[in-house]
């Protein structure tokens, strides 16, 4: 009997590693992202963070930071900065066979707080400036093209269109990027 005993501890030991090694290697990845590129009139950051619920489609969370000048009248540019918070969904609309190509559409909400003139109500013409500086909301569409390098890096370039719905300096603000994506399992 204590034969038989001594055999079962180990086997039970090896079931367990298999088991959890089969429900690791099913797991989704999570991914990082980071894109540097122009938004109108000036230059952004969008970073991301991608939880994929399958092989392809994912909940993403990402923040824009941009840098721009608004164009008053001619000589006249107004700075700003606006730093928004981005959740939505990606959908996985083509890939190619070795998965090395991917074109993903996005979509989701956006809320942030944008600047205007680093805070200077006064212009260097002496106009005053009657917008405040203050919460933005509203929402986005995108592109994003993925080419894989390894099985863990890529390579994204990413297309974006924000609507914010109470900017004072427009409703509509494009992001074009290109950047390198982490995949961390």
């Amino acid at each position: 009997m204590k034969n038989s005993t001594k055999f079962k501890i180990p086997l039970i030991l090896l079931l367990l590693f298999f088991s959890f090694s089969k429900v690791k290697a099913q797991s989704y990845a999570n991914a990082f992202a980071a894109n540097i590129g122009i938004v109108q009139d000036g230059i952004g950051g969008l970073f991301n963070y991608n939880y994929f619920l399958d092989r392809h489609d994912n909940i993403e969370a990402g923040v824009l930071m941009t840098a721009a000048n608004f164009k008053y009248v001619e000589g006249i540019k107004i700075p700003y900065n606006d730093f928004t918070l981005n959740i939505g969904y990606s959908k996985n609309v083509y890939w190619n066979y070795q998965n090395t190509f991917n074109v993903n559409l996005a979509a989701g909400g956006v809320f942030g707080y944008e600047t205007l003139n680093k805070g200077n109500k006064e212009l260097s013409n002496g106009a005053i400036i009657e917008s405040k500086p203050g919460f933005i909301y509203g929402a986005y569409i995108g592109v994003d093209l993925d080419y894989a390098i390894t099985d863990q890096y890529s390579i994204t370039f990413r297309m974006n269109e924000y609507y914010h719905a109470n900017s004072t300096l427009g409703e509509f603000i494009p992001f074009v990027g290109l950047g390198f994506r982490y995949y961390a399992n």
